[in-house]
């Protein structure tokens, strides 16, 4: 296996009960159905989003049907996932446990995956830079610019300081 770099990724969620509750992370999307019954390639999952959404924003079309085919086909089992829950301001830090499952009960998150969570913590810990990148508008995305900070929060002797930058402590 050539590159095993784990990736970090992005998430927001209005259901944060389901993330951080039930440990799945979720995208919406409900009227495009089971995303693994669409071919595997981006130009299939812009022609459904098309298909689903024909009224959609010409610039709208490649962002959504990216990010389901990110969500379906690029994020992978042992990812970090990093999630900035609303309900108590912490940035929740997982690792992605399962494949891609669709869930049609739901009542608005049927695209999920199972998450394991290892850290949540106070939004003070991180630099700005990291919460911008975090602070993405899009629902799903790959975090690439701050991707070492977050999973460097992971680490047994990560404090944060009252300035809100990270250090590691020896022990």
């Amino acid at each position: 296996m050539e590159n095993e770099e784990k990736r970090v990724w992005g998430i927001h969620t209005k259901d944060d009960h389901l993330f951080l509750v039930d440990n799945r992370i979720a995208i919406e999307w409900k009227p495009i159905g089971n995303l693994s019954k669409i071919e595997a390639t981006r130009a299939a999952f812009k022609d459904k989003y098309i298909e689903v959404y024909p009224n959609a924003k010409k610039g709208a079309i490649p962002t959504s049907s990216g990010m389901l085919y990110r969500f379906m086909y690029e994020m992978q089992v042992g990812d970090y996932v990093v999630f900035p829950s609303k309900s108590d301001r912490k940035i929740n830090i997982g690792i992605v446990e399962s494949d891609y499952i669709y869930e049609p009960t739901a009542l608005e998150y049927v695209q999920q995956q199972k998450v394991k969570w290892i850290k949540h913590l106070p939004r003070t810990a991180f630099s700005q830079g990291a919460l911008y990148e975090i602070g993405s508008v899009m629902s799903f995305f790959a975090v690439k610019n701050y991707a070492d900070e977050f999973i460097t929060a992971l680490d047994k002797g990560f404090e944060k300081t009252i300035a809100g930058r990270q250090k590691r402590t020896k022990r």
